[in-house]
């Protein structure tokens, strides 16, 4: 019985571990794919942005060469987020902390534990 038992076990255990790799089924992001492809485009950018950084720093180019690559990676960066914004993907921090703020302040009831009131 306890051989079963384990056998069983090791057997489901198995199938766990090996199902991600012969599953067809691609797997999804849950946000909107245009808005994702630009995030991962911005990434790539600043990446690259620091991959020159890099090089520059070791000597493997001139200034100038830094500098023209360099603008041109920053551009690039600032149009993919002029898309993201358009497409309503960036939100700024005082925005999102404005959001959380507000919807605290719609779960408050009553006087805060001090027994001021807000205003």
């Amino acid at each position: 019985m306890g051989i079963l038992l384990g056998t069983t076990l090791v057997l489901i255990s198995l199938g766990v571990l090996v199902y991600p790799f012969i599953s067809s089924r691609g797997y999804t992001l849950a946000g909107d794919p245009a808005v994702e492809r630009l995030r991962v485009a911005r990434m790539r950018a600043y990446r690259q942005i620091a991959d020159l950084e890099g090089d520059y720093q070791a000597g493997d180019l001139t200034e100038q060469d830094y500098e023209l690559q360099l603008r041109e990676l920053r551009l690039t960066a600032a149009r993919i987020m002029q898309r993201e914004e358009q497409l309503g993907a960036i939100v700024s921090d005082a925005d999102a902390l404005e959001r959380e703020i507000e919807a605290a302040r719609r779960g408050m009831v009553g006087t805060p534990e001090g027994g001021d009131t807000i205003r």
